[in-house]
């Protein structure tokens, strides 16, 4: 076997074991667009706020590509991985959220009673 062949069968070996992680990827990004079409948001690019960084759209591509990868290894489930698991994470933040606000209002009124 010359190198041509040699080097022929290398890269033959490395995008069969890159196909996966590039499919789950693809489906990661798609299911992080079709999360901003679903709930009609404008994509809002990464930007500081005072000393806080806000990641925007590449927030949502991060969370939507790990549960992609996370889930399969089939492009369909990653892809609806990417889309459920962004809005559930989003709607768990909130939820915490709002009780924080919930507890730190009750205390607050708690401290002006007494």
């Amino acid at each position: 076997m010359d190198d041509a062949q040699k080097l022929t069968a290398i890269i033959a070996a490395l995008s069969g074991q890159a196909w996966p992680l590039l499919r789950c990827t693809a489906a990661g990004v798609l299911g992080a667009l079709a999360n901003v079409v679903l709930e009609d948001e404008v994509v809002v690019l990464p930007r500081m706020h005072g000393r806080r960084l806000h990641l925007g759209f590449l927030g949502n591509m991060i969370v939507s590509v790990t549960m992609a990868h996370v889930a399969d290894q089939d492009f369909a489930t990653s892809f609806f991985a990417a889309v459920c698991g962004t809005t559930t994470l989003r709607t768990f933040k909130s939820r915490i959220e709002s009780a924080f606000e919930y507890e730190r209002k009750e205390v607050g009124e708690d401290d002006d009673a007494g």
